[in-house]
This record gives structure tokens, sequence and C-alpha cells, in this order.
């Protein structure tokens, strides 16, 4: 995992043990009524433990909205662009991938960050990688490449969102399927293929 300067090993095991305990804390109670006494008492720290590594709770969710967003950046760059563009299996299957090596992970991050802020920081960086693949790979105008990357991007991400807070229902294969039809055909094929 990647943290906010920190690269001491020590320092970096405290902070994933005050992200845990957080994210456990999250499950029981919204994060507005978590003081820092009480993430302290579930982390097994002191306060002046805590205060070596944040000022504030909100710290913490800049370490974990960091961490999500390099992870991210790490599959894109380690991606063909063209691959998340056109939806393609592969792909979607090493997002897939990503989410289920952390599944509480990924729930409780969601958990920290039902405001669109942060879904807003995920979307943008991809977006942001994306644009100079399709500015060279099309003729569209810069407006129409945000258009496009704003739908396809947004929309992969709510669906991906869905999927985590209804408990990874359906399985990993079936929202790749789902996310690669609805890529290469819009929602034609599943009008098409209603009855089956």
């Amino acid at each position: 995992m990647l943290y906010r300067n920190c690269k001491d090993p020590r320092a970096r095991a405290t902070r994933n043990t005050v992200i845990n305990a957080y994210a456990e804390l999250l499950s029981l109670k919204d994060r507005n009524y978590i003081s820092v006494s009480e993430l302290c008492e579930a982390a097994k720290i002191t306060r002046t433990t805590f205060y070596r590594h944040y000022n504030t709770i909100a710290d913490i969710e800049a370490d974990i909205e960091d961490i999500v967003l390099f992870r991210f950046n790490e599959l894109l760059n380690s991606a063909d662009l063209c691959d998340f563009i056109h939806g393609r299996k592969q792909f979607l299957d090493s997002v897939n991938a990503e989410i289920m090596s952390e599944p509480g992970f990924y729930t409780k991050i969601l958990l920290v960050n039902r405001n669109v802020g942060f879904l807003e920081k995920i979307n943008n960086s991809i977006k942001d990688k994306l644009k100079s693949t399709l500015q060279s790979a099309t003729l569209m105008l810069p407006a129409q490449i945000e258009l496009v990357l704003s739908f396809a991007v947004a929309g992969r991400i709510a669906v991906y969102r869905k999927w985590i807070m209804d408990g990874f229902s359906p399985s990993a294969e079936a929202v790749s399927e789902i996310l690669e039809k609805i890529s290469s055909f819009g929602f034609d094929y599943y009008l098409e293929h209603y009855d089956d």
C-alpha cells in the first residue's frame, strides 16, 4: 500500500492498523460520529501515536484515497487503454481481480466515501489518462471526447460501486460480461436478448 509522505515500514504498519480500525468502526457507525479517542482504542494505539501520523480523521481518508488512486493508476499504466475504451473483458477482469484482492477494503472505502467527491477523483483520474488515447485514435473534438469519457467512466464506476455495495453479487465474471456487452453493443444487446 502507498501512504502519503510515509516511507518507513513501521510507520506504514501503524497507519495500516489505524486505517483498518477506522474501516471497522465505519461498518458500525457514521464517519461523523467516530472520535479520535474511539479510533485509538480500536487500533490499540495512544493518542500520541495517532497524532504522530495524522492531524485529523480526514487525513486517514486522504490516505485511503491515495491508496485507491495509486492502485487504479497502476492498473491503467499497465493496461492498453484501448481495452478500457472498448470494454474488453481482459481489462475488466483485471479491475475485478484488483477489487477482489481485498473486497473488505473496497467495501469499506465506499463507506468512507459516500460523498461523491472521492468517486469524482477516481473518475477524473481515469478520464485524464484516457483523453490522450482517445484524441490520438479519433478525429473527435475535445468537447465530444469529454462527453464520451464522462459516460464511459462514470457508468463503469457506478456499476462497480453498486456491485461492491451489493456484496459482490452477481459474480465478477458476470460483471465483466455485462460491461463488455454494453461497451460493445450498447443496450441493444439486452433489448434483443431480453427473452434469453
